[in-house]
């Protein structure tokens, strides 16, 4: 039995930023083994890759010794062979523009079968914010439900906006998304990097807290890693601008 009340596949609403522009957001339900999202995803590598790329090396200057202990960093090992002083940080950011490049584009049907069975099962929601006037791509959100989370619960996987389109709002805009697609959940949770200040500021005040007890999908540092829950019962932040939004 699904433990959600899902919606229909695919939608739009309009609504206006901190600047008085017109906003799209326009979303569409799928999984992330499905050649639509990887499509969707490869569209938007850009905003992640710009968002993600400075966030990860910010962690890994002030956290070096993840290098030779951790397999994600395992790429970087020959630009920290002769000590962090001597690391080419331009060479390390294009690693880590490589490997995060490894999440966004992607060809699922490369994907071992049984991995796509496994996450064949899931729900994923893609977001879209663009300009109303332009067409032009803003910024995205996604975000999962799994039979395995609690009855209500869904994950944002990722979140980017446009270097260029900063501090018009467009990131909460895309947050509450969610509650005008799912209007029933109880409870999103995410996680980012302890070093990340501008984004756990940004949770905060949009109504996030601390999560404690946090789900995890894969292996984390603990001690790397921030988790926040935004809790319905708690909290009416983004039902607040959810309910500004103007379906179609």
């Amino acid at each position: 039995m699904n433990n959600h009340n899902e919606p229909k596949n695919f939608g739009s609403f309009s609504t206006t930023d901190k600047l008085g522009s017109s906003i799209i957001l326009e979303w569409k339900k799928t999984n992330i083994v499905s050649t639509d999202f990887a499509d969707t995803m490869r569209e938007m590598w850009n905003f992640a890759r710009d968002a993600y790329t400075p966030v990860e090396m910010q962690f890994l200057k002030m956290f070096p010794e993840v290098v030779g202990t951790e397999p994600y960093f395992k790429p970087f090992e020959p630009l920290f062979a002769n000590g962090v002083t001597n690391v080419d940080w331009n060479a390390a950011t294009k690693t880590m523009e490589s490997i995060l490049q490894g999440h966004f584009v992607f060809d699922p049907t490369q994907f071992p079968t049984e991995i796509i069975a496994l996450y064949s099962q899931d729900t994923c929601f893609v977001v879209t914010a663009k300009d109303q006037a332009t067409n032009q791509p803003l910024g995205f959100i996604t975000f999962l439900m799994r039979q395995s989370y609690p009855i209500g619960s869904v994950k944002v996987m990722s979140l980017a906006v446009a270097t260029t389109h900063q501090k018009r709002g467009l990131g909460k805009l895309l947050m509450s998304s969610i509650y005008t697609i799912t209007p029933d959940i109880k409870r999103i949770f995410l996680c980012t990097r302890v070093t990340n200040l501008n984004a756990l500021q940004a949770y905060r005040s949009w109504g996030f807290i601390t999560d404690d007890r946090p789900i995890l999908d894969h292996p984390f540092n603990m001690a790397h890693w921030s988790f926040m829950e935004y809790k319905t019962e708690q909290s009416d932040v983004l039902q607040k601008t959810a309910a500004l939004l103007n379906g179609k």
